[in-house]
C-alpha cells in the first residue's frame, strides 16, 4: 500500500485543487464509468445508502451555550427550547449588613452580539445567534428535582446524563408560583444602560451589550436567601444544592410567532444578582456623624448541571421519510434529525484495494432541495464525522483553514460554505474525505459508516449521547453535540433522489498507476 502513502507526498493540497478545478470541465460520467481526460485525473461516482435517522432523547447536559425561545421553522415546523440549570452562590455562609434591605433582583444572559458605530461614533449591536423576530411567553419557577454530579446508577463513577426529552419529568417537581411571567417576550438588539452615583456624587452613565436583563421575584429572594442568613442551607455549595436545586426557565408559544436564542449560561457575566441597601454611619468632611446607604450585591450563577430540553412534532411528510432511504435527507439542529451514510460494501472494497488506485481527491456534494425549503435560510455549515468510531475525520484534522478565531471560514477545505451555481442557481455543500478514504483502504476496514449534521461552529466536535433515535443507532454511536445549538436545518437531495444530477453519492478523483 506504499502506493497510496505516496498520496501524502504531493507538493500541496492547493495544486491538487487547481489541476482538479483545471480539469474538472473535462470529465463525464454515464453509469458510474471511468471516463479519461487529458491529465490522467479520473472520476468515479460510487452509489451509497443514506437516511435520516430522527433523534427523540439526545443528552444535553454538556458544556454547550443552551437555546432558549419559540422557533417555527418553514419545513421543520414549531420547536420550543427551554433550559434547566442548578443554582450556586457567590459566596457560602453570606452576611448582610444590619439593616440590609433587598431593593432587586437581577436575571442576566447575555446575547452573543457584535458592536459596530453608528454615523455619531456611538456603539451600535447586531445580535447573532437569534433565530426569528417574534415573541414568545417566558417564565421562570423553582425546580425540586436534584441535578446529580455523578451517575447513581453507575455507582458514581460516571458523569450523570440529562436529555432533551425530560421536560415532563422536570416539570412535576415545579414549585406552584413563578418567580418570572412574560407573557411577550422579545430580544431587543438595545444595549443595556447604567446609571450610578459616582464619587462627587453626580450620575454616572455606563452601558454594556445586550442582555437578556429581566427582575425577578424580590419577594421570593428575600425569604429564600436573604432571611436564610447564618443557616446551614448556605453554608456550603453541596448544602445549597440541595436546598436551592435549580430553576426552569421556559419558552411556550404565543400564536404563530417566536423566536428562539442560543445562551452562555456559564458566561462571566451570566448570573442572577440581588442588589440590597443597607445604613452606616459614617463620618463627613466637616467631622461630623452622618448616616449614609451604601449599595452591595451579592451573586448566584448558574451551576455545572444545565440541561437544555426541546419539544416539538415532525410533520407527517417528514416523518415517512426518516428511516427511508429515500429521495431527500432532512437534517435538523436542536434534539433535531441527522443523516447516516454508508459507503462500500466488502466486494466493492475489496475491488477497490485490488485496482492500486492513487486517490487524489474524495468528496461528498449535497445539493439543497430548494423546493422543499419554503423559503427557509440554510444553515452556513454541514458537519461529517466517523460515527462507527465517534471521531472527526482524518481530513478535519489535516484541514490548513483551521481558525479559532473565525469558525465560520474554518476547516473550510474539509466542508465548505453553501456554494450557489449562477448560472443554474443551485446550491450544493461540499464534505472532503480524501484521506480517510485512503485510510480505509490501507487498514483493511471493511465499512465506512458516517454522520452528517447541521452545524454552527464547525470547531466543536465533540459527540453526545443518544437515548432514543428512529431508527436506533448503535449502541456505541454518538451523535454531533454541535447540531443541538442550533434550531436551522436543511433538505438535501438523497441517494435515491429521482434528479440524477443532484443524487447523493461519493466522488472519487484518481489516477491509474497500471500496476
Amino acid at each position: 500500500m506504499n502506493l497510496y502513502r505516496g498520496i501524502l507526498k504531493i507538493t500541496t493540497v492547493f495544486v491538487v485543487i487547481f489541476l482538479l478545478a483545471s480539469c474538472d470541465d473535462d470529465f463525464s460520467n454515464i453509469g458510474g464509468e471511468i471516463i479519461e481526460n487529458p491529465s490522467g485525473v479520473q472520476l468515479r461516482e460510487y452509489d451509497i445508502n443514506a437516511y435520516t435517522v430522527d433523534i427523540k432523547s439526545i443528552q444535553t447536559n454538556t458544556s454547550n451555550p443552551k437555546l432558549l425561545g419559540v422557533y417555527n421553522h418553514p419545513v421543520f415546523g414549531e420547536k420550543l427550547a427551554s433550559v434547566l440549570s442548578q443554582v450556586r452562590l457567590g459566596a457560602t455562609s453570606p452576611e448582610f449588613p444590619e439593616g440590609a434591605v433587598l431593593d432587586s433582583v437581577v436575571l442576566n444572559l447575555p446575547y452573543f452580539s457584535t458592536e459596530d458605530l453608528d454615523d455619531d461614533g456611538n456603539p451600535v449591536y447586531q445580535l447573532d445567534s437569534v433565530y426569528g423576530d417574534g415573541g414568545f411567553r417566558l417564565s421562570i419557577r423553582e425546580s425540586r428535582y436534584f441535578l446529580n454530579d455523578l451517575d447513581p446508577s453507575e455507582d458514581f463513577e460516571r458523569a450523570q446524563r440529562y436529555y432533551s426529552d425530560q421536560q415532563p419529568l422536570f416539570e412535576q417537581f415545579l414549585t406552584q408560583d413563578s418567580i418570572y411571567v412574560n407573557n411577550y417576550f422579545v430580544p431587543s438588539a438595545d444595549r443595556i444602560r447604567f446609571i450610578r452615583e459616582n464619587d462627587e456624587d453626580e450620575a454616572d452613565t455606563t452601558y454594556s451589550a445586550p442582555a437578556l436583563r429581566v427582575q425577578l421575584s424580590r419577594d421570593y429572594f428575600q425569604q429564600k436567601i436573604m432571611d436564610m442568613e447564618g443557616s446551614a442551607e448556605l453554608s456550603s455549595v453541596s448544602n445549597f444544592y440541595d436546598y436551592f436545586r435549580g430553576l426552569l426557565i421556559k419558552a411556550e408559544p404565543v400564536a404563530n410567532e417566536g423566536s428562539m436564542m442560543l445562551f452562555n449560561f456559564a458566561g462571566e457575566n451570566a448570573g442572577i444578582n440581588l442588589y440590597y441597601s443597607y445604613p452606616e454611619e459614617t463620618t463627613n468632611d466637616e467631622g461630623e456623624t452622618v448616616e449614609e446607604t451604601f449599595i452591595d450585591s451579592l451573586g448566584i450563577s448558574f451551576g455545572a448541571n444545565i440541561v437544555n430540553t426541546f419539544e416539538g412534532e415532525y410533520s407527517q411528510q417528514i416523518q415517512e421519510n426518516i428511516a427511508n432511504t429515500s429521495e431527500n435527507l432532512y437534517l435538523d439542529g436542536g434534539e433535531g434529525t441527522i443523516g447516516v451514510l454508508e459507503l462500500f460494501d466488502e466486494q466493492q472494497l475489496e475491488d477497490l484495494r485490488a485496482e492500486n488506485l492513487l486517490i487524489n481527491e474524495a468528496n461528498l456534494e449535497l445539493y439543497i432541495n430548494s423546493d422543499l425549503m419554503n423559503g427557509a435560510n440554510a444553515p452556513n455549515r454541514l458537519y461529517l464525522y466517523d460515527l462507527s468510531n465517534n471521531s472527526v475525520l482524518i481530513d478535519y484534522s489535516l484541514d490548513p483553514s483551521n481558525n479559532q478565531n473565525d469558525p465560520l471560514n474554518s476547516r473550510t477545505m474539509f466542508s465548505s460554505l453553501p456554494e450557489t451555481d449562477e448560472e443554474t442557481g443551485e446550491t450544493k455543500y461540499t464534505l472532503r474525505l480524501t484521506q480517510q478514504l485512503i485510510d480505509l483502504i490501507e487498514n483493511d476496514s471493511t465499512s465506512l459508516r458516517l454522520g452528517v449534521a447541521v452545524t454552527s461552529n464547525i470547531q466543536q466536535t465533540a459527540g453526545v449521547s443518544v437515548r432514543e433515535s428512529t431508527p436506533e443507532l448503535g449502541e456505541d454511536e454518538l451523535a454531533s453535540a454541535a447540531s443541538t445549538i442550533t434550531p436551522e436545518g436543511v433538505v438535501v437531495y438523497g441517494s435515491e433522489s429521482s434528479n440524477e444530477n443532484r443524487r447523493l453519492k461519493l466522488r472519487v478523483y484518481y489516477t491509474a498507476t497500471g500496476q
